[in-house]
């Protein structure tokens, strides 16, 4: 079995910032739930989304005004971000180098529960849901789940086919698992419904050892794949509001 290492420093700039540490095989049960963490601190707050502390049970919930808002913007699913927002606080604590390997379970373990929470208690078209279950897919690869962390990953996929992440981090693990011919199966398909994610077109070079194309004219993208003018909104995982 493959121990899913750090994510390469291309992956690393453009997705979420706590991804920091290998972590060794474990093996967890997803069902816990978390009660909200203790002394959650203000660099913490800074590194979650910004909508956390309006949601249910942080401490500037009692703006009803901005509660209401994110509502609005994001669909009722946003009743439950809390659980979200405290799994995102655990996997912070989780991935600290100073943390010993057994509590580093117990808290992932803590952190799918919670996004479990919202995914079987939100709408099907929660715009979060897609991130949600990309997001539960890393911390299956860290804890050596794989195969349920494919299945995370094709899920989020699924809801939304041009979500990048979904497709790079898988891309990645099989990259480092040394099977290029699946990562390329899973890249194609992931360029031709996202052909301006920079992260996807290096990933692409490092797979074939050439530019994937996209925005170069005369020169196609695999299957077919769309052209589209990139702009800064091209590498903003959809979903996210921070």
């Amino acid at each position: 079995m493959v121990n899913y290492q750090k994510p390469k420093s291309y992956l690393f700039g453009a997705t979420a910032p706590y991804l920091t540490t290998a972590l060794v095989l474990l093996s967890v049960a997803t069902n816990a739930i978390a009660a909200k963490p203790q002394e959650i601190t203000r660099q913490e707050m800074a590194l979650i989304p910004i909508y956390c502390p309006y949601a249910q049970g942080m401490h500037l919930h009692e703006r009803s005004r901005e509660y209401k808002n994110w509502v609005a913007r994001t669909g009722p699913g946003f009743t439950t971000i809390h659980h979200y927002c405290w799994g995102q606080i655990n996997l912070l604590r989780a991935l600290r180098s100073s943390t010993p390997q057994d509590q580093r379970k117990h808290l992932l373990s803590l952190v799918l529960g919670d996004y479990t929470y919202v995914i079987n208690n939100s709408p099907p078209d929660f715009i979060l849901l897609p991130e949600i279950y990309t997001e539960i897919g890393e911390v299956e690869l860290r804890l050596g789940a794989f195969s349920d962390a494919n299945n995370s990953f094709a899920k989020a996929r699924a809801l939304k086919p041009d979500y990048w992440p979904a497709y790079s981090h898988w891309i990645e693990f099989l990259m480092q698992s040394g099977n290029n011919t699946e990562a390329m199966k899973v890249l194609t398909s992931g360029l031709k419904h996202s052909p301006n994610s920079r992260v996807l077109r290096e990933q692409h070079r490092l797979l074939t050892g050439k530019s994937s194309g996209a925005n170069k004219q005369n020169k196609p993208l695999p299957d077919g794949a769309a052209r589209e003018t990139e702009t800064p909104e091209a590498e903003k995982p959809a979903g996210r509001t921070d």
